[in-house]
């Protein structure tokens, strides 16, 4: 009889500290696969910010010589080294260079794509019990839907729907803007009033500034890249 006692098995008060034990690990493992698959999202969206930033930095610097409302394939469009544009063998006071462009107008995708200027889907709901008022649900269109005659602005036109309504980037809040900012930097007043450097000796040396917020404007991308020059007669 002693002998069988000494098998009998567990207690339910051991059963109940073995129970909870088991559970404490399990809490912890479940922990740590929801904060590795938000790690994983969370590097995923800098990646692609990663990308995207790259692609306006190439866009600019592929088209430095393309003329913005221009179209140069009807136009005859000539570029002189210091950065005067004539069209139809005339100087023109109004065509310019996409990094001018860009100077003169700061290209602003908007909170969460939210500008007047984007060109997205028409917005509606197709779930309105699934507490998404407001999202939509409809499939994406191309990013060529509309064409303009000249780069520049189909350039603009692809980074509005590229970056705009969390179309690649996931938008978390009114903070996570997009925007790109053109500075022009030289020694002379005459071509500079802004930002002079007596450094350069350029006519003018452009330098593009890329921002891009996440996480509700918690993380924020920057990049900076020489965009354009022109040379000083």
């Amino acid at each position: 009889m002693n002998k069988l006692k000494n098998i009998l098995g567990l207690t339910i008060l051991e059963g109940l500290v073995s129970t909870a034990i088991v559970g404490v690990g399990f809490v912890a493992i479940l922990q740590m696969v929801n904060y590795s698959v938000q790690s994983i999202d969370t590097s995923g969206e800098r990646t692609k910010a990663n990308y995207l930033v790259s692609m306006m930095a190439e866009d600019v610097i592929g088209h430095k010589n393309s003329i913005y409302g221009i179209d140069s394939m009807v136009d005859k469009v000539a570029i002189s080294i210091d950065g005067t544009v004539s069209v139809n063998n005339t100087v023109s006071t109004t065509a310019k260079k996409f990094s001018d462009h860009l100077y003169s107008t700061e290209y602003f995708s908007g909170a969460c794509g939210s500008a007047a200027g984007l060109t997205a889907t028409a917005v509606g709901d197709t779930e309105p019990n699934s507490g998404n008022k407001g999202k939509d649900f409809s499939p994406p269109t191309s990013i060529y839907v509309t064409q303009h005659k000249d780069g520049p602005s189909n350039k603009e036109e692809k980074w509005s729907q590229v970056l705009g309504n969390s179309r690649y980037l996931k938008c978390r809040g009114d903070r996570d803007i997009k925007k790109m900012k053109m500075y022009k930097i030289c020694r002379w007043n005459d071509t500079c009033s802004t930002y002079t450097d007596g450094e350069i000796n350029d006519n003018g040396m452009y330098i593009g500034r890329i921002q891009v917020n996440m996480n509700d404007g918690k993380k924020r991308k920057f990049l900076y890249f020489q965009a354009d020059f022109n040379t000083r007669k």
